[in-house]
């Protein structure tokens, strides 16, 4: 388990040398602060940079969720992180990213902190029923072909209790508050920090293996591991889209990852996106 002291500066020298992939990571772009990650990742996209390209931030002025949320990014805690795509598929495809970047992102929490996290359809990752992590999938096509898809991921690391704003505490919290819950303070009598450079490696480096098998063989092997962070089948949800509401029970996920949700004795509805709550 990779636990740090205070002084956890992310060190892109670090991240790159334990970086298993050419194309993931390779190129780097850095800064303390930007207006959010995803937002100077499609500038650099339309700019022309490479695919596999990320862009990493300790802090962002205007960090960003979905459907407009904000996202809390102090400096100094947590993981803001966009990756910049420039793939063949086409743009119907591209709602696979948003999953493959979910089960990433479970993958390497589990390895790094040996928490165990559940996934929320189709982009949240929970620690004990709270949000630690979300996912922002961004796309510009031309001609109904991809120019490029921007992955962007939110974790909250070490973000303590108090940078929690009260409104949302019942449901956020963040790696080390999870972690200093099951196993307590270290020796030092001080809070267990985690490392952010190994999540983020870890993130990457099962970010490209999962996007490699994705462009191999499809969203399969991706769905195989998402179902094992996956525990809503059989919950009573109730999903929000553009101008309606379905309520009903999960049934499951299909083949392009889209939730199953069964609305009446025989009656499944298949929902590509939407606000789910349950």
């Amino acid at each position: 388990m990779a636990v740090m002291t205070d002084d956890d500066c992310i060190d892109i020298l670090e991240i790159k040398k334990y970086l298993k992939s050419p194309i993931i990571g390779r190129n780097i772009y850095y800064e303390e602060k930007v207006s959010s990650t995803n937002s100077m990742a499609k500038d650099l996209a339309i700019k022309g940079v490479k695919n596999g390209s990320v862009v990493i931030a300790d802090m962002q002025e205007k960090g960003r969720g979905r459907n407009g949320k904000i996202w809390i990014s102090p400096p100094g805690r947590n993981i803001y992180m966009s990756i910049i795509l420039r793939p063949k598929f086409s743009p119907e495809d591209a709602r696979g990213m948003t999953m493959l970047a979910a089960v990433s992102a479970a993958d390497a929490i589990l390895e790094i902190t040996s928490l165990m996290p559940q996934i929320k359809w189709p982009n949240d990752i929970l620690i004990n029923s709270k949000k630690v992590s979300g996912i922002l999938t961004e796309m510009g096509t031309q001609n109904n072909i991809i120019e490029y898809i921007i992955v962007g991921i939110g974790i909250n690391v070490n973000l303590s209790e108090e940078g929690i704003p009260d409104d949302i505490k019942n449901i956020a919290t963040s790696l080390s508050m999870e972690l200093n819950k099951t196993q307590g303070k270290n020796i030092s009598g001080n809070t267990r920090l985690i490392s952010r450079n190994k999540l983020i490696i870890s993130f990457l480096n099962k970010f490209d293996r999962y996007y490699e098998m994705f462009l191999s063989t499809g969203l399969s092997p991706v769905l195989q591991s998402y179902q094992k962070y996956f525990d809503m089948i059989g919950k009573d949800v109730e999903i929000t889209l553009e101008n309606r509401k379905v309520k009903g029970q999960v049934a499951g996920i299909d083949s392009k990852g889209a939730l199953l949700v069964k609305t009446g004795e025989n009656e499944l509805e298949k929902i590509v996106s939407g606000e789910l709550n349950y």
